[in-house]
């Protein structure tokens, strides 16, 4: 079963500066506490370990969809299904710009199914929303470099 989590917040902040964070793979585990490392193979390909239902997962992703405004992650193989996605828009009316973090997953084997249906997909996602907030305080505040020592 496929868990799709989406949270959108507005922060006052260069764009380039939540671009360059968001684009260097060694720095999500320090913005999305699910994500316990990722390591760049090259350009386009890193190693992720996440952290789902207490069990960690290893797996290769590639950078996919990278447009002017959206960065993703995906992937690759079929034994395990996980999507991160941010989408950097800036307002037409007010500064600063609107973020979008897309999370996917499909847990494999059906233990996770089960524990998902009890409730740990919506303990993902308040711990997704709290990172996120998180980061966009430190944003705000200037002092993104120190999400790492708040790990």
């Amino acid at each position: 079963m496929q868990y799709t989590h989406e949270i959108t917040l507005t922060a006052d902040a260069p764009w380039r500066t939540v671009w360059a964070e968001w684009n260097t793979v060694s720095r999500l585990p320090h913005l999305l506490s699910h994500i316990c490392n990722a390591e760049s193979m090259d350009d386009d390909m890193a190693c992720f370990t996440v952290l789902l239902e207490g069990r960690k997962v290893q797996f290769a992703a590639q950078r996919t969809m990278c447009a002017d405004q959206t960065l993703c992650w995906q992937s690759v193989g079929s034994l395990f299904l996980y999507v991160l996605s941010l989408h950097l828009e800036k307002p037409k009316k007010s500064g600063g710009i609107t973020l979008t973090l897309t999370v996917a997953y499909d847990p494999p084997g059906f233990l996770p199914d089960i524990a998902e249906s009890l409730g740990l997909s919506r303990r993902f996602k308040r711990e997704l929303e709290a990172d996120f907030k998180r980061y966009v305080r430190a944003l705000e505040m200037n002092c993104v470099s120190e999400l790492a020592s708040a790990d």
